[in-house]
């Protein structure tokens, strides 16, 4: 049965829950049995029946007490096979969780890189548009000055250069073997 990533949290959440207090109980067990001790009171006088009788009740608390550790024993290994149950359960469960949530970060690594590539894909074509646009008006301010230079030159009797044009390139979005560059285009100064 395949779980939804809310349902394993959940699921994980309420086992991690259980474990922790299977673990407690485990622990109070572990202090209830170092606490469990036998009292010893030796007889006030030495004579026959009061050492008969200081046998006799040591024997009963030594039975009692050996009683109360075996339950004790037994219920501890009751509760150790029950979180070792519960922890293998709830590690299965947390590694098929940990198995969904990476799957379900790589689809997320992998939409986004995905979406990333397009939106820099169109970027890319705007920023050549607006580089073909710029050259265009480079172009027609190259024309402009090829038409008006003579005259400036025949009005100041002398040639002038209204116009200096030291700019070379422009921007340009190339395609690369793992991306785009940007780099510079040699602007073609004769329009085609």
């Amino acid at each position: 049965m395949s779980q939804t990533i809310p349902e394993l949290q959940t699921e994980v959440r309420a086992l991690q829950a259980e474990v922790a207090i299977l673990q407690e109980s485990r622990e109070k067990l572990c202090v209830q049995r170092s606490e469990c001790r036998v009292a010893v009171s030796f007889p006030k006088n030495n004579s026959p029946e009061a050492i008969a009788e200081f046998h006799q009740q040591n024997a009963a608390f030594g039975e009692q007490w050996l009683q109360q550790i075996q339950e004790i024993d037994r219920e501890t290994k009751i509760i150790e096979k029950q979180l070792q149950q519960k922890q293998d359960v709830l590690n299965y469960k947390q590694g098929e969780l940990d198995k969904l949530l990476a799957g379900q970060h790589w689809q997320e690594v992998e939409n986004h890189v995905q979406t990333g590539e397009k939106r820099l894909q169109a970027q890319a074509r705007r920023v050549n548009q607006a580089a073909a646009q710029l050259e265009a008006e480079i172009q027609a301010l190259k024309a402009l000055y090829d038409e008006l230079n003579p005259s400036y030159s025949e009005w100041f009797q002398q040639p002038t250069q209204i116009v200096e044009f030291s700019a070379t390139t422009i921007p340009y979005a190339f395609p690369g073997s793992s991306g785009l560059i940007l780099g510079n285009k040699e602007i073609e100064w004769e329009k085609k």
